[in-house]
């Protein structure tokens, strides 16, 4: 008898405590609650970890918004600007024309002549330092309109842009700015150079001139006055170090 009452009591005990359970059950947490709240896509790049109750929701850092680009925005390595530095991409030029959407790499190259004195590019308009601003304006065309009649070597201005291929760019990515396009970048070098600063690249300098891709002869190109932003021209064959090379992309 006593062995029943035992039973029946551990009975009892069982289907209470069973009870008390369901009634005090609480609701678990979503996957977003508990911070598993982008998708794979979302997180690209980035260490991340996948929520328990669903496979598709995963926590990592959050991702920076690409957002549009506007003067002195930095640009990626993905040709996109974001709204802070994205950890899964490289810093690789700042904005100054929005307009063709052109942005300026962070650093130059010097000691580097334009090409060979007394070569023409057929395929390039003689522009003068008066026309500049209509003439062959595209730097990009102009640029392989320069390596197709010079060659695909970096040796000189035009083909050092076209073979710059650092961060993941491809090759032709890169290429020489027009004269129309540098006086552009002139005009926004405070705002540029305090984007290049920041995001540790080198200043465009305070004096010195710059190649462009604008032709202005057989012998001569058209080049820009870093101090003052003048328009002038010199002969292909000089490689003076105040003569610098500095590419552009197009986001």
């Amino acid at each position: 008898m006593r062995k029943y009452l035992l039973l029946a009591g551990a009975a009892l005990i069982g289907l209470g405590g069973s009870a008390y359970a369901a009634i005090n059950c609480a609701v678990p947490p979503s996957c977003e609650e508990l911070g598993y709240a982008y998708s794979s896509a979302e997180c690209d790049g980035q260490s991340t970890l996948k929520c328990p109750f669903d496979q598709t929701k995963v926590f990592c850092g959050a991702p920076s918004s690409s957002v549009t680009c506007t003067v002195g925005a930095v640009l990626y390595n993905d040709l996109k600007c974001y709204d802070e530095k994205p950890d899964d991409k490289i810093a690789i030029a700042v904005v100054f024309d929005t307009s063709k959407k052109l942005a300026i790499a962070l650093k130059q190259k010097g000691s580097i002549q334009w090409g060979s004195s007394g070569t023409d590019i057929s395929t390039l308009t003689n522009c003068s330092t008066t026309n500049y601003t209509t003439c062959d304006t595209d730097g990009k065309a102009n640029t392989q309109k320069i390596v197709s009649a010079l060659g695909q070597n970096s040796s000189y201005a035009a083909g050092y842009c076209y073979n710059k291929t650092d961060d993941g760019m491809a090759k032709g990515s890169w290429f020489l700015p027009s004269a129309s396009e540098l006086k552009t970048l002139y005009s926004n070098k405070t705002r540029v150079n305090a984007a290049i600063t920041a995001a540790g690249g080198s200043i465009i300098p305070p004096n010195g001139y710059c190649w462009s891709s604008t032709e202005y002869g057989s012998y001569g190109v058209l080049y820009l006055v870093l101090k003052d932003g003048y328009v002038g021209s010199i002969g292909k064959g000089n490689s003076l170090s105040d003569y610098y090379t500095r590419c552009a992309v197009a986001d």
